[in-house]
């Protein structure tokens, strides 16, 4: 029966048909997967070369780049041609200012170097530094107060060279004083409590009054004390021009 199945032309035809139509469907298929696979190498291929482009162009902007940045870094330093040779290797110079630039930048913002510091604020009238203030000074020198800048320049001088005496005073043991005055002549005299200084002068009949004064400001020196020249038991009396003290001298200033 099957031989007989066989011998039939219309089921020869329709095995050719389908030998045909199974191996065309092959080679179709084995054709579009050579192609896929083609198409598949062709852009890898281009991937690969635009790749390697990138590489190339990457690799050129990095030594242009380093190329800019070293003449802008050698830049700063070329004030005179002849003192950089073309030949000559800069790339010391310019690993030396990174460093600096890097050490300062770990620096804190209160940073001040040993000269800054031992600094001292000079007298504007050619007196040198300011004097050094003790601790237990009982008040603040002239020079740090505020409003003294509205003084003329003559009362600042004055009044720096009250406060150099005054201070040196304190330095060398002296207490007791309140402050203190100068005069027209630029004698310094300290206040002492109930401490006046006087000078007495003689009138043509040779009688003794007081003609000039100085001292606490709390004491009180009626006219008729000063024509008499008599004063209470209790005010200490010190010679006005001896007892006066020459600032320039006792600080030996110029």
């Amino acid at each position: 029966m099957l031989r007989a199945l066989l011998s039939s032309k219309l089921i020869q035809v329709g095995l050719v048909c389908f030998v045909l139509i199974v191996g065309g469907s092959l080679l179709y298929s084995w054709h579009v997967r050579r192609s896929i696979e083609a198409d598949e190498a062709r852009t890898q291929q281009i991937v690969k070369q635009r790749e390697n482009k990138h590489e190339a162009h990457t690799a050129a902007d990095t030594v242009d780049t380093s190329t800019v940045d070293f003449e802008q870094a050698e830049t700063p330093l070329e004030t005179d041609d002849s003192q950089v040779p073309n030949d000559t290797e800069t790339l010391p110079i310019d690993e030396t200012s990174e460093g600096l630039d890097m050490m300062g930048a770990f620096l804190p913002d209160d940073f001040v170097s040993e000269e800054e510091t031992t600094e001292v604020p000079l007298s504007p009238f050619g007196f040198g530094p300011y004097p050094e203030v003790p601790d237990d000074y009982p008040v603040s020198p002239t020079w740090e107060r505020e409003g003294y800048d509205t003084f003329s320049q003559d009362s600042q001088r004055e009044l720096e060279l009250l406060d150099r005496v005054l201070i040196k005073l304190w330095k060398q043991g002296e207490r007791g004083y309140g402050g203190g005055g100068s005069t027209s002549d630029g004698k310094v005299y300290p206040h002492y409590k109930n401490t006046a200084y006087v000078r007495y002068e003689t009138t043509a009949f040779g009688r003794r009054y007081i003609s000039r004064y100085k001292g606490d400001p709390a004491i009180r020196i009626s006219p008729e004390q000063l024509r008499t020249g008599e004063l209470p038991s209790y005010i200490r009396v010190l010679d006005y021009d001896s007892e006066g003290i020459n600032p320039y001298t006792y600080l030996d200033l110029p």
